[in-house]
C-alpha cells in the first residue's frame, strides 16, 4: 500500500480491506510509519513511534478495525509496559502498569497501536508545547498550532500518519485540535467510555480524532456504553456566535457558524438565535477546584514515581503556577464550586428547554498562536486572559458533562480550518453526530 493511498482512506476503509485480505495489518502499518517519517520534522506530532506494536489478533484481524493504526496520547489510557510521560520532565520514564479497557476495547476491535503522541505538560494548554517536546505545528499552516492538549493527535490525523488517535478532553482537549485540524473531535457525555483512573471528578472523557463521521460513530460503537438518544426529523437547533467573555467576536469564526447554521436551515431543521446560556464568569470560577487540582495530582504522582521533586526545574512555570494555587484550595473551596457545578448544569438545562441543540464556534478565534497558552507563560492572569479569548465555548460542557463535539466548518483566510461545536444533553451523541454529517466535508 502506498502512503499517500493510505493517507487517503478513512478507518472504515482500511479495515474493509484488511478483513477482505486486500491489503495486511503490516502493509498497513508500514505505510503509516512511512507518512510518520515524511511528516514528522514538519509537524512533530509523535514523540515515540514504537519498533514493537502488539500484533493484531486473530479475532481483531476481523473486528470492525482491523489493522487500523492508531496513536496513543501521551496520558491516560495506555498499553502495560508503555510509557506515559504527560509531557513532563517531571514524569520521564513513567509506564503504565496495566492496559487500561479503553486499548482494551480498541485493540479487540483490532487497531494496532504504533506510538504515542504529543502532549502539552500535564494536559494542561490548548496549545500543544513543551519543554520536552517542543512545538507541535498545525499541517495546515505551520505557522500556528494544532491546538491542544491532544494536538499531537490532531496533528498526525490530519497529516493522514493514522486515520485515528487517542484524545481526552478535560476542558476542550478533544475538541480543539479537532477545530484546528479539520477533524471529528467527540467528548462523549460522562462516563460514556471507560477510563479507570482518569475523569477528573467527573469534568473529563477520553475518546478520538478521527477524519470522518463515520469512524466516530464507528468508535463509539466499540468504546461507548449505556443508553443513547436518537432522533429522525427536524431538530431545534439554539446558535450562538457571541463571545462570551470580554473580547471581541472574530467575523471568521462567527461567519464559519453562519454558513452551517444555514446548511442546517436549509435541511429543514429550526434555528434560533440566542445568547450566552449561561453566566461565563460562574462557569470560570470553578477552574482551579474543579481542574487545576487535577494538575496537583498528577503532578504529586509523577514526583512519587520517578524521585523527581516538583519544581521549576521539572514542571514549567504555568504548571507550578497552577500546583501551587490547588494547593491553596480547602474543603470549602471545592464544595463551593461543585454546588456552582450544579447550579450550572441546571441553568444550562433551563435554557435548552426549548431546543435540542447548543451550537456555537468551537474557538474563539480562527487560528491558535504559538507560544500564546503554553507551559512558559509566567502570568497565570494574562494565560486565562488569553485562553479566554482562544477557547471561551468548551469548559462548559466539561462542567456539565454533556456530550460535545467540534466538526469542520470551512477554513479562514490562514488556511487553517474552521470548527463548529455542537452540543446538548446527556446521551445526546447520536444526534451530534448525525447534524455534523449534514455538514459539507472540508475541502482540500
Amino acid at each position: 500500500m502506498e502512503p499517500n493511498e493510505y493517507a487517503a482512506l478513512d478507518a472504515t476503509d482500511i479495515s474493509a480491506l484488511v478483513r477482505a485480505g486486500e491489503v495486511s495489518a503490516d502493509e498497513v502499518r508500514d505505510a503509516a510509519a512511512a507518512k510518520h517519517q515524511e511528516t514528522h520534522g514538519d509537524i512533530n506530532a509523535v514523540v515515540e513511534w514504537f519498533d514493537d506494536p502488539t500484533p493484531v489478533s486473530a479475532d481483531g484481524l476481523a473486528g470492525p478495525l482491523a489493522g487500523v493504526p492508531f496513536l496513543s496520547k501521551d496520558y491516560g489510557s495506555a498499553e502495560a509496559g508503555r510509557l506515559v510521560e504527560m509531557g513532563s520532565r517531571l514524569a520521564q520514564g513513567m509506564r503504565a502498569s496495566e492496559t487500561a479497557e479503553f486499548v482494551r476495547r480498541l485493540q479487540t476491535g483490532g487497531v494496532q497501536v504504533v506510538g504515542r503522541s504529543a502532549v502539552p505538560e500535564f494536559i494542561m494548554h490548548g496549545t500543544t508545547e513543551s519543554v520536552v517536546h517542543g512545538l507541535t505545528r498545525n499541517p495546515h499552516n505551520l505557522a500556528y498550532s494544532a491546538g491542544g492538549s491532544s494536538g499531537g493527535a490532531g496533528a498526525a490525523v490530519a497529516a493522514g500518519v493514522v486515520p485515528l488517535a487517542h484524545a481526552s478532553d478535560c476542558a476542550g482537549s478533544i475538541r480543539i485540535p479537532a477545530a484546528a485540524c479539520g477533524l471529528y473531535g467527540l467528548k462523549p457525555s460522562r462516563r460514556r467510555v471507560p477510563w479507570e483512573e482518569g475523569g477528573w471528578g467527573g469534568i473529563a472523557e477520553e475518546f478520538v480524532l478521527t477524519r470522518s463521521v463515520r469512524d466516530a460513530e464507528l468508535c463509539l460503537s466499540v468504546l461507548g456504553e449505556g443508553p443513547m438518544v436518537s432522533a429522525a426529523g427536524p431538530l431545534r437547533i439554539a446558535v450562538c456566535t457571541s463571545q462570551w467573555t470580554s473580547h471581541p467576536e472574530d467575523p471568521e469564526v462567527v461567519a464559519a457558524v453562519e454558513a452551517a447554521a444555514r446548511v442546517w436551515e436549509a435541511k429543514g431543521h429550526h434555528v434560533t438565535t440566542v445568547g450566552a446560556p449561561v453566566d461565563y464568569a460562574m462557569v470560570m470560577s470553578t477552574w482551579h477546584a474543579l481542574f487545576s487540582r487535577w494538575i496537583l495530582r498528577d503532578a504529586e504522582r509523577a514526583s512519587a514515581a520517578t524521585g523527581r521533586p516538583i519544581d521549576l526545574d521539572h514542571v514549567e512555570p504555568m504548571g507550578m503556577r497552577s500546583i501551587e494555587a490547588a494547593r491553596r484550595l480547602t474543603v470549602a473551596d471545592i464544595t463551593a464550586a461543585q454546588d456552582t457545578q450544579g447550579l450550572i448544569t441546571t441553568q444550562l438545562r433551563q435554557f435548552m428547554r426549548p431546543f435540542d441543540v447548543l451550537v456555537t464556534p468551537t474557538l474563539g478565534r480562527a487560528v491558535i498562536p504559538l507560544g500564546e497558552v503554553a507551559g512558559d507563560v509566567d502570568s497565570m492572569h494574562q494565560y486565562l486572559d488569553d485562553s479566554d479569548a482562544l477557547m471561551p465555548y468548551n469548559y462548559l460542557f466539561n462542567v456539565t458533562g454533556w456530550p460535545a463535539l467540534s466538526a469542520p466548518a470551512g477554513r479562514g483566510s490562514a488556511g487553517v480550518p474552521l470548527g463548529v461545536q455542537l452540543a446538548g444533553p446527556m446521551g445526546y451523541e447520536p444526534i451530534l453526530l448525525r447534524l455534523a454529517d449534514e455538514l459539507p466535508p472540508l475541502a482540500d
